[in-house]
C-alpha cells in the first residue's frame, strides 16, 4: 500500500466495506461473523489457500465516526493503526458536517473536524479497531491529558500525531452503519478548544467534499476567514466506553 499522500487529504475511500491489515485491504462480506471473531493466521492474499485477514485481537470492537484520514487505509498503516486489523464500514451520520480547519498538520495536510448542522445528512464512514488500540488512536488525534514537552516535541515532528488537545472524543447522536445496524451514540473526535474553522465572508462553514484539499490550502495561505469551532455538547472523558453495533 503507498503511504498517504497530504495532497489527497482526506484521501482515497474504500468502494465498500473493507479491513485493513499490515497495509493490506480486504473486502469485508457482512453477511460473516469471522470479521470480529478470535485470529487466524493467514499467509497473504496471493498464498495458495491463504485465508483473508481478521481482527486479530479478538474482544469487542471500539467504533467511532471516521470523517476525514481515518476513513483512508493508506492513513490507518501509516499510524500503524492496522496492525491488530481495522474495519471500515459505510454509515450515515445526521446533524453535522466535515469541514476545513484553519491550519495544517504535522504532515502537511489542512485537516477536517466536524460541526454541527441542524437538519444536515453526511454519508460517512465508521472505523473499528480492537479495544487495546484506542490509546494510539487517542494519541495520534491528541486526545492525550499528560505530555511531557519533550514528547510533545518528537511526537509532532513524527508526523502521525496531533498535539495534545487538537481534538476530544465526544458523542454525536445516532449513527447508521451500512444500513443494517445503529450506533444508538456514536463517538467522533470533535474539535478542540482553541480549534477554528475556515468559513466564508457570510460565516458558513467550509465543508467537504464542497471544498477540496486544494482550495483549503489556498483559502489557509491568503489568510481567509476563520471562526471558533462550536463547544462539544456531550465530550466524553477517560477510557473509551463500549460502542456496541445494533
Amino acid at each position: 500500500m503507498p503511504r498517504f499522500d497530504p495532497r489527497s487529504y482526506p484521501g482515497p475511500r474504500p468502494a465498500g466495506p473493507v479491513l485493513v491489515c499490515d497495509g493490506e485491504v480486504v473486502a469485508l462480506d457482512l453477511d460473516l461473523d469471522a470479521w470480529v471473531g478470535a485470529a487466524r493466521p493467514h499467509a497473504g492474499a496471493d498464498a495458495p489457500g491463504a485465508a483473508a485477514p481478521v481482527l486479530r485481537r479478538p474482544g469487542e470492537v471500539r467504533f467511532s465516526v471516521a470523517y476525514g484520514s481515518n476513513a483512508s487505509p493508506g492513513r490507518l498503516h501509516d499510524k500503524g493503526l492496522d496492525a491488530d486489523g481495522a474495519v471500515l464500514l459505510p454509515a450515515r451520520l445526521r446533524g453535522y458536517v466535515p469541514a476545513f480547519e484553519a491550519r495544517r498538520t504535522g504532515y502537511g495536510a489542512v485537516p477536517l473536524t466536524l460541526v454541527p448542522e441542524p437538519g444536515a445528512v453526511t454519508d460517512t464512514w465508521v472505523l473499528g479497531l480492537p479495544a487495546v488500540a484506542t490509546a494510539l488512536l487517542d494519541r495520534t488525534e491528541g486526545r492525550v491529558p499528560d505530555h511531557t514537552p519533550e514528547r510533545v516535541l518528537a511526537e509532532e515532528a513524527d508526523g502521525r500525531f496531533a498535539p495534545p488537545g487538537t481534538y476530544q472524543l465526544g458523542r454525536v447522536g445516532e449513527v447508521v452503519v451500512a444500513g443494517r445496524w445503529l450506533l444508538a451514540d456514536a463517538l467522533a473526535y470533535l474539535p478542540g478548544r482553541a480549534t477554528r474553522i475556515q468559513c466564508d465572508p457570510r460565516g458558513r462553514w467550509r465543508r467537504w467534499p464542497e471544498v477540496d484539499q486544494t482550495a483549503a490550502r489556498a483559502h489557509l495561505e491568503r489568510g481567509g476567514p476563520s471562526r471558533p469551532a462550536p463547544p462539544v455538547a456531550a465530550p466524553v472523558f477517560g477510557p473509551w466506553p463500549p460502542t456496541p453495533l445494533r
